[in-house]
Protein backbone atom coordinates (compact mmCIF):
# COMPACT_ATOMS: atom_id res chain seq x y z
CA UNK A 1 0.00 0.00 0.00
CA UNK A 2 1.19 3.42 -0.75
CA UNK A 3 2.59 4.75 2.34
CA UNK A 4 1.40 7.61 4.65
CA UNK A 5 -1.57 9.14 5.23
CA UNK A 6 -1.57 11.74 2.92
CA UNK A 7 -1.91 8.68 0.41
CA UNK A 8 -4.80 6.96 2.80
CA UNK A 9 -6.91 10.40 2.03
CA UNK A 10 -6.17 10.70 -1.27
CA UNK A 11 -7.63 7.37 -1.80
CA UNK A 12 -10.46 8.26 0.31
CA UNK A 13 -11.56 11.19 -1.62
CA UNK A 14 -11.27 9.24 -5.01
CA UNK A 15 -13.47 6.82 -3.62
CA UNK A 16 -15.69 9.67 -2.00
CA UNK A 17 -15.58 11.56 -5.60
CA UNK A 18 -16.55 8.08 -7.45
CA UNK A 19 -19.84 7.69 -5.26
CA UNK A 20 -21.30 10.68 -5.70
CA UNK A 21 -21.86 10.31 -9.45
CA UNK A 22 -25.42 8.57 -10.09
CA UNK A 23 -24.56 5.02 -12.00
CA UNK A 24 -25.25 1.77 -12.32
CA UNK A 25 -24.30 0.38 -8.70
CA UNK A 26 -22.32 -2.57 -10.24
CA UNK A 27 -20.56 -0.53 -12.53
CA UNK A 28 -19.48 1.73 -9.04
CA UNK A 29 -18.23 -1.14 -7.59
CA UNK A 30 -15.99 -1.77 -10.62
CA UNK A 31 -14.62 1.87 -10.91
CA UNK A 32 -14.25 1.76 -6.83
CA UNK A 33 -12.11 -1.30 -7.63
CA UNK A 34 -9.73 -0.05 -9.89
CA UNK A 35 -8.97 3.09 -6.95
CA UNK A 36 -8.70 0.56 -4.26
CA UNK A 37 -6.45 -2.00 -6.30
CA UNK A 38 -4.18 0.36 -7.03
CA UNK A 39 -3.13 1.62 -3.38
CA UNK A 40 -4.04 -1.79 -1.28
CA UNK A 41 -2.95 -4.75 -3.90
CA UNK A 42 -5.03 -7.59 -3.66
CA UNK A 43 -5.11 -11.12 -5.44
CA UNK A 44 -8.72 -11.55 -6.00
CA UNK A 45 -11.94 -9.89 -4.87
CA UNK A 46 -16.09 -9.99 -4.67
CA UNK A 47 -17.84 -6.47 -4.47
CA UNK A 48 -21.27 -6.93 -3.45
CA UNK A 49 -24.71 -5.60 -3.56
CA UNK A 50 -27.44 -6.91 -0.72
CA UNK A 51 -30.66 -6.49 -0.18
CA UNK A 52 -30.83 -4.70 3.07
CA UNK A 53 -33.95 -6.79 5.06
CA UNK A 54 -32.20 -10.00 4.30
CA UNK A 55 -28.26 -9.15 3.17
CA UNK A 56 -28.72 -11.54 1.13
CA UNK A 57 -25.91 -10.82 -2.03
CA UNK A 58 -27.78 -9.63 -4.99
CA UNK A 59 -25.05 -8.89 -7.37
CA UNK A 60 -21.32 -8.84 -7.61
CA UNK A 61 -17.92 -7.33 -9.20
CA UNK A 62 -15.72 -10.07 -9.07
CA UNK A 63 -12.08 -10.11 -9.59
CA UNK A 64 -10.22 -13.33 -10.09
CA UNK A 65 -13.17 -15.45 -8.37
CA UNK A 66 -14.41 -18.85 -10.53
CA UNK A 67 -17.90 -19.81 -10.30
CA UNK A 68 -17.31 -22.53 -8.31
CA UNK A 69 -14.91 -20.48 -5.63
CA UNK A 70 -18.35 -18.40 -5.53
CA UNK A 71 -20.94 -21.20 -4.48
CA UNK A 72 -18.44 -21.97 -2.05
CA UNK A 73 -18.54 -19.29 -0.44
CA UNK A 74 -22.30 -18.55 -0.22
CA UNK A 75 -22.99 -22.23 1.28
CA UNK A 76 -20.04 -21.63 3.58
CA UNK A 77 -21.39 -17.69 4.49
CA UNK A 78 -25.05 -18.93 4.86
CA UNK A 79 -24.23 -22.85 6.75
CA UNK A 80 -20.89 -22.27 8.61
CA UNK A 81 -20.25 -20.90 11.97
CA UNK A 82 -16.80 -18.89 11.05
CA UNK A 83 -15.20 -15.60 12.10
CA UNK A 84 -16.14 -12.47 10.31
CA UNK A 85 -18.95 -13.55 8.48
CA UNK A 86 -20.68 -10.27 6.74
CA UNK A 87 -24.24 -10.75 8.88
CA UNK A 88 -21.90 -10.77 12.09
CA UNK A 89 -19.63 -7.32 11.12
CA UNK A 90 -23.38 -6.17 10.19
CA UNK A 91 -24.51 -6.75 13.37
CA UNK A 92 -21.78 -5.63 15.40
CA UNK A 93 -20.97 -2.21 13.05
CA UNK A 94 -17.83 -3.44 11.97
CA UNK A 95 -16.93 -1.19 9.02
CA UNK A 96 -13.65 -3.79 7.79
CA UNK A 97 -11.79 -6.49 9.81
CA UNK A 98 -8.70 -8.71 8.58
CA UNK A 99 -8.88 -12.55 9.22
CA UNK A 100 -5.54 -12.83 9.95
CA UNK A 101 -6.69 -10.36 13.04
CA UNK A 102 -10.05 -12.42 14.03
CA UNK A 103 -8.07 -15.71 14.18
CA UNK A 104 -4.59 -13.74 15.84
CA UNK A 105 -2.60 -14.80 13.04
CA UNK A 106 -3.77 -18.68 12.95
CA UNK A 107 -5.74 -18.94 9.72
CA UNK A 108 -6.86 -21.96 10.09
CA UNK A 109 -9.40 -21.15 12.61
CA UNK A 110 -11.37 -19.77 9.74
CA UNK A 111 -13.33 -23.00 7.81
CA UNK A 112 -13.33 -20.94 4.96
CA UNK A 113 -9.45 -20.49 4.61
CA UNK A 114 -9.66 -24.20 5.21
CA UNK A 115 -11.88 -25.12 2.90
CA UNK A 116 -11.28 -22.52 0.05
CA UNK A 117 -8.63 -20.27 0.43
CA UNK A 118 -5.99 -22.61 1.65
CA UNK A 119 -6.46 -25.00 -1.48
CA UNK A 120 -6.44 -22.10 -3.91
CA UNK A 121 -3.62 -20.68 -2.38
CA UNK A 122 -5.20 -17.59 -0.66
CA UNK A 123 -3.90 -16.16 2.51
CA UNK A 124 -5.37 -13.49 4.55
CA UNK A 125 -8.49 -11.25 3.33
CA UNK A 126 -10.19 -8.04 4.41
CA UNK A 127 -13.73 -7.84 4.94
CA UNK A 128 -15.66 -5.25 4.79
CA UNK A 129 -19.32 -3.68 5.23
CA UNK A 130 -20.97 -0.66 3.30
CA UNK A 131 -23.67 0.36 5.29
CA UNK A 132 -25.57 4.10 4.93
CA UNK A 133 -28.67 5.22 6.59
CA UNK A 134 -28.51 2.34 9.12
CA UNK A 135 -28.81 -0.44 6.53
CA UNK A 136 -26.39 -2.75 5.09
CA UNK A 137 -26.45 -2.25 0.89
CA UNK A 138 -23.19 -4.39 -0.28
CA UNK A 139 -20.00 -5.76 1.34
CA UNK A 140 -16.44 -6.45 -0.09
CA UNK A 141 -13.91 -9.40 0.98
CA UNK A 142 -10.11 -8.65 -0.92
CA UNK A 143 -7.81 -11.80 -0.51
CA UNK A 144 -4.01 -12.19 -0.83
CA UNK A 145 -2.23 -15.11 -2.28
CA UNK A 146 -0.94 -17.01 0.53
CA UNK A 147 2.62 -16.39 -0.62
CA UNK A 148 1.82 -12.14 0.08
CA UNK A 149 2.08 -10.38 3.36
CA UNK A 150 -0.75 -10.54 5.87
CA UNK A 151 -3.07 -7.06 5.54
CA UNK A 152 -1.54 -4.23 7.96
CA UNK A 153 -3.98 -2.29 10.28
CA UNK A 154 -3.76 1.04 8.24
CA UNK A 155 -4.62 -1.00 5.12
CA UNK A 156 -7.81 -2.27 7.33
CA UNK A 157 -8.56 1.18 9.04
CA UNK A 158 -8.59 2.86 4.75
CA UNK A 159 -11.14 0.10 3.95
CA UNK A 160 -13.16 1.06 6.86
CA UNK A 161 -12.77 4.45 5.63
CA UNK A 162 -13.83 3.48 2.31
CA UNK A 163 -17.28 1.50 3.24
CA UNK A 164 -19.44 4.40 4.21
CA UNK A 165 -18.67 6.20 0.93
CA UNK A 166 -19.30 3.25 -0.72
CA UNK A 167 -22.44 2.62 1.04
CA UNK A 168 -23.65 6.37 0.36
CA UNK A 169 -22.97 5.24 -3.15
CA UNK A 170 -24.74 2.34 -3.84
CA UNK A 171 -27.94 3.75 -1.32
CA UNK A 172 -27.74 7.25 -3.97
CA UNK A 173 -27.45 5.00 -6.99
CA UNK A 174 -31.02 2.86 -6.64
CA UNK A 175 -32.53 5.88 -5.54
CA UNK A 176 -31.51 8.24 -8.75
CA UNK A 177 -31.07 5.77 -11.24
CA UNK A 178 -33.76 5.79 -13.59
CA UNK A 179 -34.81 2.42 -15.45
CA UNK A 180 -34.03 0.82 -18.24
CA UNK A 181 -36.95 -0.02 -19.58
CA UNK A 182 -39.72 -1.92 -18.04
CA UNK A 183 -39.38 -5.43 -19.05
CA UNK A 184 -42.34 -6.65 -16.94
CA UNK A 185 -44.21 -10.00 -17.52
CA UNK A 186 -47.61 -10.94 -16.42
CA UNK A 187 -46.61 -15.06 -15.42
CA UNK A 188 -43.91 -15.17 -12.78
CA UNK A 189 -40.39 -16.86 -14.06
CA UNK A 190 -39.54 -20.04 -12.58
CA UNK A 191 -35.75 -21.45 -11.79
CA UNK A 192 -34.86 -24.78 -10.67
CA UNK A 193 -31.85 -25.45 -9.11
CA UNK A 194 -30.10 -28.49 -8.46
CA UNK A 195 -27.54 -28.46 -5.14
CA UNK A 196 -24.26 -28.41 -7.11
CA UNK A 197 -25.80 -25.38 -8.95
CA UNK A 198 -26.60 -25.98 -12.34
CA UNK A 199 -30.27 -25.41 -13.41
CA UNK A 200 -32.33 -28.22 -13.67
CA UNK A 201 -35.27 -26.33 -15.42
CA UNK A 202 -36.06 -22.58 -16.31
CA UNK A 203 -39.16 -20.77 -17.75
CA UNK A 204 -38.09 -18.39 -20.83
CA UNK A 205 -39.79 -15.44 -18.36
CA UNK A 206 -36.66 -16.24 -16.15
CA UNK A 207 -34.52 -14.63 -18.90
CA UNK A 208 -36.18 -11.82 -19.86
CA UNK A 209 -36.57 -10.82 -16.29
CA UNK A 210 -33.08 -11.19 -15.03
CA UNK A 211 -31.17 -11.91 -17.76
CA UNK A 212 -28.68 -14.48 -19.11
CA UNK A 213 -28.60 -17.30 -16.24
CA UNK A 214 -25.20 -18.70 -17.76
CA UNK A 215 -23.04 -15.92 -16.43
CA UNK A 216 -19.97 -17.58 -15.22
CA UNK A 217 -19.55 -14.77 -13.07
CA UNK A 218 -22.80 -15.15 -11.73
CA UNK A 219 -23.13 -10.56 -11.91
CA UNK A 220 -26.63 -10.46 -11.33
CA UNK A 221 -27.39 -14.07 -11.13
CA UNK A 222 -25.73 -14.55 -8.07
CA UNK A 223 -29.33 -13.76 -6.04
CA UNK A 224 -29.99 -17.35 -7.79
CA UNK A 225 -27.72 -19.18 -5.86
CA UNK A 226 -28.18 -17.00 -2.61
CA UNK A 227 -31.69 -17.48 -1.95
CA UNK A 228 -31.63 -21.36 -2.96
CA UNK A 229 -28.78 -21.59 -0.35
CA UNK A 230 -30.70 -19.99 2.32
CA UNK A 231 -34.10 -22.12 1.53
CA UNK A 232 -31.60 -25.15 1.73
CA UNK A 233 -30.71 -24.02 5.58
CA UNK A 234 -33.81 -23.27 6.49
CA UNK A 235 -35.19 -26.78 5.33
CA UNK A 236 -32.22 -28.11 7.20
CA UNK A 237 -33.41 -27.00 10.20
CA UNK A 238 -31.11 -23.32 10.21
CA UNK A 239 -32.43 -19.94 11.31
CA UNK A 240 -31.65 -16.70 9.85
CA UNK A 241 -33.73 -14.38 7.15
CA UNK A 242 -36.71 -15.52 4.99
CA UNK A 243 -35.13 -17.18 1.63
CA UNK A 244 -36.19 -14.07 0.27
CA UNK A 245 -34.39 -11.29 -2.18
CA UNK A 246 -35.32 -8.09 -4.23
CA UNK A 247 -32.93 -6.96 -6.80
CA UNK A 248 -32.72 -4.92 -9.99
CA UNK A 249 -33.74 -6.95 -12.85
CA UNK A 250 -32.20 -6.86 -16.96
CA UNK A 251 -35.07 -3.98 -17.46
CA UNK A 252 -33.94 -2.01 -14.23
CA UNK A 253 -37.04 -2.51 -12.41
CA UNK A 254 -37.19 -4.56 -9.16
CA UNK A 255 -37.62 -8.43 -8.84
CA UNK A 256 -38.60 -10.50 -5.87
CA UNK A 257 -36.61 -13.80 -5.71
CA UNK A 258 -38.15 -16.60 -2.96
CA UNK A 259 -36.97 -19.87 -2.91
CA UNK A 260 -38.30 -23.17 -1.90
CA UNK A 261 -36.82 -26.49 -1.19
CA UNK A 262 -38.49 -29.47 -3.30
CA UNK A 263 -39.29 -32.69 -1.78
CA UNK A 264 -36.46 -35.30 -2.86
CA UNK A 265 -37.59 -37.53 -5.68
CA UNK A 266 -35.69 -41.04 -5.50
CA UNK A 267 -32.11 -41.01 -6.53
CA UNK A 268 -31.92 -37.16 -8.40
CA UNK A 269 -30.25 -34.61 -6.32
CA UNK A 270 -31.40 -32.27 -3.64
CA UNK A 271 -33.52 -29.27 -5.52
CA UNK A 272 -34.22 -25.91 -4.82
CA UNK A 273 -37.29 -23.99 -6.82
CA UNK A 274 -36.49 -19.90 -7.36
CA UNK A 275 -39.76 -17.76 -8.36
CA UNK A 276 -39.09 -14.36 -10.03
CA UNK A 277 -41.90 -11.97 -10.02
CA UNK A 278 -42.10 -8.01 -11.09
CA UNK A 279 -41.78 -6.37 -7.12
CA UNK A 280 -45.31 -4.75 -6.08
CA UNK A 281 -45.20 -1.63 -3.92
CA UNK A 282 -45.64 -3.47 -0.65
CA UNK A 283 -42.86 -5.84 -1.74
CA UNK A 284 -39.91 -2.25 -2.34
CA UNK A 285 -41.96 -0.41 0.52
CA UNK A 286 -39.43 -1.31 3.39
CA UNK A 287 -36.58 -0.52 0.78
CA UNK A 288 -38.01 3.16 0.04
CA UNK A 289 -38.33 3.53 3.61
CA UNK A 290 -34.28 2.31 4.12
CA UNK A 291 -33.39 4.06 1.04
CA UNK A 292 -35.26 7.82 2.21
CA UNK A 293 -33.08 6.97 5.81
CA UNK A 294 -36.24 6.69 7.94
CA UNK A 295 -35.10 6.38 11.53
CA UNK A 296 -37.08 2.65 13.12
CA UNK A 297 -39.43 4.92 14.82
CA UNK A 298 -40.18 6.76 11.54
CA UNK A 299 -40.65 3.60 9.97
CA UNK A 300 -42.28 2.36 12.90
CA UNK A 301 -44.75 5.70 12.59
CA UNK A 302 -44.92 4.79 8.89
CA UNK A 303 -46.69 1.64 9.12
CA UNK A 304 -48.87 2.86 11.61
CA UNK A 305 -50.63 6.10 9.21
CA UNK A 306 -51.13 3.25 6.58
CA UNK A 307 -53.81 1.63 8.98
CA UNK A 308 -55.70 4.28 8.63
CA UNK A 309 -55.39 4.70 12.67
CA UNK A 310 -55.92 8.68 14.17
CA UNK A 311 -53.22 10.55 14.84
CA UNK A 312 -54.24 10.57 18.88
CA UNK A 313 -54.67 6.57 18.52
CA UNK A 314 -51.03 6.36 17.14
CA UNK A 315 -49.45 9.09 19.93
CA UNK A 316 -51.02 6.52 22.07
CA UNK A 317 -49.73 3.76 20.41
CA UNK A 318 -45.78 4.64 20.47
CA UNK A 319 -46.27 6.54 23.88
CA UNK A 320 -45.39 10.06 22.65
CA UNK A 321 -47.51 13.36 22.38
CA UNK A 322 -49.73 14.38 19.61
CA UNK A 323 -47.26 17.30 19.11
CA UNK A 324 -44.00 15.55 18.72
CA UNK A 325 -45.64 13.07 16.25
CA UNK A 326 -46.90 15.57 14.40
CA UNK A 327 -43.12 16.51 14.17
CA UNK A 328 -42.24 13.04 12.72
CA UNK A 329 -45.34 13.20 10.62
CA UNK A 330 -43.37 16.25 8.95
CA UNK A 331 -39.89 14.92 8.67
CA UNK A 332 -41.66 11.31 7.26
CA UNK A 333 -43.37 13.21 4.72
CA UNK A 334 -40.72 15.24 3.95
CA UNK A 335 -38.40 12.38 3.14
CA UNK A 336 -40.98 10.43 1.13
CA UNK A 337 -42.03 13.73 -0.64
CA UNK A 338 -45.12 13.07 -0.21
CA UNK A 339 -47.46 15.89 1.28
CA UNK A 340 -50.76 13.59 3.20
CA UNK A 341 -51.73 10.21 3.95
CA UNK A 342 -53.60 9.80 0.90
CA UNK A 343 -50.41 10.31 -1.22
CA UNK A 344 -47.95 7.93 1.12
CA UNK A 345 -50.38 5.45 0.87
CA UNK A 346 -50.31 5.60 -2.77
CA UNK A 347 -46.56 5.60 -2.59
CA UNK A 348 -46.43 2.76 -0.51
CA UNK A 349 -49.26 0.44 -1.40
CA UNK A 350 -49.92 -3.05 -2.69
CA UNK A 351 -50.10 -1.92 -7.21
CA UNK A 352 -48.49 -1.37 -9.25
CA UNK A 353 -45.14 -2.44 -9.56
CA UNK A 354 -42.44 0.65 -9.32
CA UNK A 355 -38.80 1.27 -9.16
CA UNK A 356 -37.62 3.63 -6.49
CA UNK A 357 -37.81 7.74 -7.59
Amino acid sequence: MASGNAAASRLVERVARICVRAQDPLDLLAEVAAAVRAQIPYAAAGWLLTDPDTLLMTGVYAENVSRTQHLQLIECELTEDDVNKFFDLAERGVAAASLSAATDGDLSRSIRWRRIYEPNGYGDEIRGVFRSGGATWGHVCLTRAGCEPWFSTAEVDVVARLCPHIGNGIRACLLLAPPTGRGDTAAPALVVLADDGSVDAVTPQATELLGALDDERLQRTIVLHQVAQRARALADGGHGPAAMARVQGASGNWLVVRGARLASDGDRPGRTALVMEPASRSDIAPLLLQLHDLTPREQEITALLLTGMPTAEIARRVWITTETLRGHVKSIFAKLAVNSRPELAALLSKEPQVHPP
